[in-house]
Order: structure tokens, then C-alpha cells, then sequence
């Protein structure tokens, strides 16, 4: 079998719910040798800043403790015992929570930056099958495993030429340390150990985003879909064209059958003669104005003709009324008041006519 495996005609970038489904079960494109450069480069640089203010709040507590007196008697009992220990916790305290929480901090902004706040239940659950080699090769021989192996070694290289530069230069004067006071000594160590980190933190950094973008390209190319796949995904989310027709057709019949209904209860049906047909009603006790109970064009047209025939409601050919209103008018709506007049002659000449009839 291939290492890098093919596509299986997998073409179609990964839809929205394909991403959110797979970010479910825990795959997401989290670059962890970002978060891993980034903290290193922020803690760097908070040591620049405020590690003077840390170090010297460990040495005046340390400071302290060696210089107490064993004869000292308050501590010898618990209240003095206590209260030294709240004040060397006032004094270490606030410069390690302030450096600890920046760390936290800058730890969660960048993973979380890459890949959004999400919770998934998926990947807290136990799964035996995670235990069993023949079902977790594939996790082990791929192409992710491979390029961290390369991408460790690279950054194995580089680091170690970083040290090189930056301690190679300074070997004679370190192999001398021991004859410089201790606060010359410490402070060249420390000078020396932010220089490090500082620039390991930066080379680390500056691959990682490298990494950055390989997670994405690989995310996106391992949840490729194939033409069916996202044909499927849409009938599933949008529902399958035929069903949604059928169901457009069921209701389309139930509402012409509601419609034909109420044919026999108009006071009038306006024509074209032959491709619109509109059935008009107006009561008065209980209609504002004429409502349009029925309309239709062609086939449905004659269909309203006949059934209003057969039941004795007059046909009125009035062709311009008839097409504005089967434009204007829906179903089970009021006649608008511009059509007032003419509506109102058509049903005057009925009334005439069922006054004559009569």
C-alpha cells in the first residue's frame, strides 16, 4: 500500500458540516508546536521583563531563611510560624501567579485561537479499539506521522546550531565562571540563559509556523469529500429533491381541493373566458370586501368554470379583470380597493340578474 494513499476520487473541499462533524470527534488542524513556540517566546520575554522581580523575591526569601535565628522563639510556635509563611507567600507570590497565569494564558490564546472554544464528548469517551495495533497502524504510518519525524529532526538541527551560536562564542568565558564572584557568576548565567531561550523560542516559533500551515493544508486534504458524498450531505440537510416535490404536489392538490370547495359558496366567477377563472364572495355581515375563494388559469380555470356551472354560480367574461386580479389577488385574501368599481359593477349585475330571475 501507498504511504501517501490517493484521494478515491475525493475532489470536493470539506463542507461546513463535514468540518464541524469531524472537529467533533476531535480532528481539528491544531498546530501544537505553535502553542509549544509561542509559550516558550512569551515566557522569554516575561523573563526579560519581570525576571528580576521573581528572582529577587526567591532570593529574599531564601535570604530569610537562612539568616533566622534557631533560638528565635516565636518561631517555635504556630502563630510566628505563620506568619512567616504568609509573608514569604506575599513576597514569591504575586511575580509567579503574574508569570504562571501569563503562561496559562498565552497557552490557551493560542490553542484556541487555531481552533475555536469547542466541546466534544467524542473525544473524552473511552474506545477499546484506540488500544489495538492492527486498528491504529494507519494512525502511526502516515503521512502526519512522517512529516513530524521530520519536522523533530529539523528543529532537533536548528536548535542545536542556535546553541552552538549563541553559547560557542561565550565556552572560554564560562569555564572561568568559578573564579568570578557569585553575583557576577549568577548574573552572567542568567544573562546568558534569557539569550538562550529567547532566541530557541524564536526559532521555534518561526517553524512552527510552518507547521501552521501544513495542519491546515492536511486537515482540509484528509476530509476531502467525493461528488456523491456532498450531493448526500446536501439532500440531508436541504432533504431529497423527489420526497420535497412529492410533498409539494400533496399540498398543491390538498389546497386545489379546499379551493374547489368553495366554488359553490361564490356569489360570482370571473373568466377570460377560457384561461383565468376567478371566484369572487362577499358577504356582508361577515366580509369587509369581495374575497377571492378560488382562481386558476387553463386547465384549473375550466375546471372552476364547470364546477361553478354545475352548481348555479353565474360566469361574468370580464378578461382584463379577470387577469389582474389572478395576478394581484391570493387565495382567501380581500379584493385591494383599486379593483372597488369594477368588482363591484360585476357583482352589481348579478344581484340585477338574481333580482330578475327571481
Amino acid at each position: 500500500m501507498a504511504l501517501f494513499g490517493d484521494n478515491d476520487g475525493k475532489t470536493e473541499k470539506p463542507t461546513p458540516s463535514r468540518l464541524t462533524e469531524v472537529r467533533e470527534r476531535g480532528d481539528t488542524p491544531l498546530s501544537r508546536e505553535l502553542v509549544q513556540g509561542g509559550v516558550m517566546l512569551v515566557a522569554a520575554i516575561m523573563m526579560m521583563w519581570f525576571g528580576g522581580w521573581l528572582v529577587d523575591a526567591f532570593a529574599q526569601v531564601l535570604r530569610t531563611g537562612l539568616t533566622v535565628g534557631l533560638d528565635d522563639r516565636q518561631l517555635t510556635e504556630v502563630p510566628g510560624i505563620c506568619r512567616e509563611l504568609l509573608h514569604a507567600l506575599a513576597t514569591v507570590g504575586p511575580p509567579f501567579a503574574l508569570f504562571v497565569g501569563t503562561l496559562v494564558a498565552a497557552t490557551a490564546l493560542i490553542g484556541y485561537g487555531q481552533i475555536g472554544l469547542r466541546w466534544s464528548n467524542q473525544v473524552l469517551g473511552f474506545k477499546l479499539e484506540r488500544l489495538n495495533p492492527l486498528t491504529n497502524w494507519k494512525r502511526v504510518f502516515n503521512v502526519q506521522a512522517v512529516v513530524r519525524t521530520a519536522f523533530a529532526v529539523l528543529k532537533l538541527g536548528v536548535l542545536v546550531a542556535v546553541l552552538w551560536l549563541t553559547i560557542g562564542h561565550r565556552l572560554p568565558a564560562l569555564l572561568h565562571l568559578h573564579e568570578q564572584p557569585f553575583d557576577v557568576a549568577a548574573g552572567e548565567v542568567a544573562d546568558l540563559a534569557i539569550t538562550v531561550l529567547l532566541w530557541v523560542a524564536a526559532v521555534v516559533t518561526a517553524l512552527a509556523a510552518a507547521d501552521f500551515f501544513w495542519q491546515r493544508f492536511s486537515f482540509e486534504k484528509r476530509n476531502m469529500m467525493s461528488r456523491q458524498e456532498v450531493e448526500d450531505e446536501r439532500k440531508r440537510s436541504e432533504g431529497d429533491p423527489a420526497i420535497k416535490m412529492r410533498q409539494r404536489r400533496a399540498r398543491n392538490e390538498l389546497l386545489r381541493s379546499r379551493m374547489m370547495a368553495d366554488v359553490p359558496k361564490a356569489d360570482v366567477v370571473v373568466t377570460n373566458p377560457t384561461h383565468f377563472s376567478v371566484a369572487l364572495r362577499y358577504d356582508r355581515k361577515r366580509d369587509a370586501a369581495p374575497v377571492v375563494v378560488a382562481k386558476g388559469m387553463d386547465e384549473i380555470a375550466l375546471q372552476i368554470r364547470e364546477l361553478a356551472r354545475a352548481n348555479g354560480v353565474p360566469l361574468m367574461e370580464d378578461p382584463p379583470l379577470a387577469r389582474a386580479l389572478f395576478r394581484a389577488v391570493k387565495v382567501g385574501q380581500t379584493v385591494p380597493e383599486r379593483f372597488y368599481q369594477a368588482v363591484a359593477t360585476v357583482l352589481g349585475h348579478v344581484y340585477r340578474l338574481k333580482h330578475r330571475t327571481a
